[in-house]
């Protein structure tokens, strides 16, 4: 017997999506072409657009044209997303975010993150800082995409490790629309 999926679509988040720096990207992309297949090209990878790192791993290619409204939405806030496929088996559909332009607003989410669930963030180091802002955006892409594209799906979205995490916090967090069930893996 096969089981079938609960959800209707499945975004998995890692910092390592296209951007080797540990383990996690082993995981991840080992197991990318079976969750692909498990949910009949309804899986979305997420992570952040390093440039030196998505050559030889990334193909970009033009977005579906029903992702097209939501990116535009999110690039006037700064977030820039790149749509393609990831260089692994199965080669499963992949969103790498360029979020330099939302960096100016690294205040803001540290704020909100301390406001609404009390993440002490005031002096931490660029490698905090980056993957923070980084994973703040994905849980707007997440937001965005379950409100002007999968609207009435039953959407769950994986986050890898602490580098994900604001993207949970922020779709669990006062500015979020999304009904979006989380799971949370730490690999240590």
């Amino acid at each position: 017997m096969i089981m079938k999926p609960d959800a209707d679509i499945l975004f998995e988040v890692s910092w390592e999506v296209c951007n080797k720096v540990g383990g996690i990207y082993t995981v991840v992309q080992s197991k990318a072409s079976i969750i692909q297949d498990y949910y009949a090209g309804n899986y979305y990878l997420i992570g952040p657009y390093v440039p030196q790192k998505a050559a030889g791993e990334f193909s970009e290619g033009l977005p579906p044209d029903e992702l097209k409204a939501a990116f535009e939405e999110l690039g006037r806030k700064g977030i820039m997303c790149r749509f393609g496929k990831w260089l692994v088996p199965g080669q499963p559909k992949t969103i790498l975010i360029d979020f330099n332009g939302y960096r100016r607003n690294i205040n803001e989410v540290k704020r909100s993150l301390w406001d609404e669930f009390r993440v002490d963030s005031l002096r931490v180091p660029d490698d905090y800082n980056d993957p923070l802002v980084w994973a703040y955006c994905a849980g707007m892409v997440i937001d965005t995409l379950s409100r002007n594209v999968f609207a009435g799906k039953k959407i769950a979205a994986q986050f890898h490790e602490w580098l994900a995490g604001a993207g949970i916090l922020f779709l669990k967090g006062k500015q979020a629309q999304a009904k979006v069930a989380t799971i949370f893996t730490t690999h240590a």
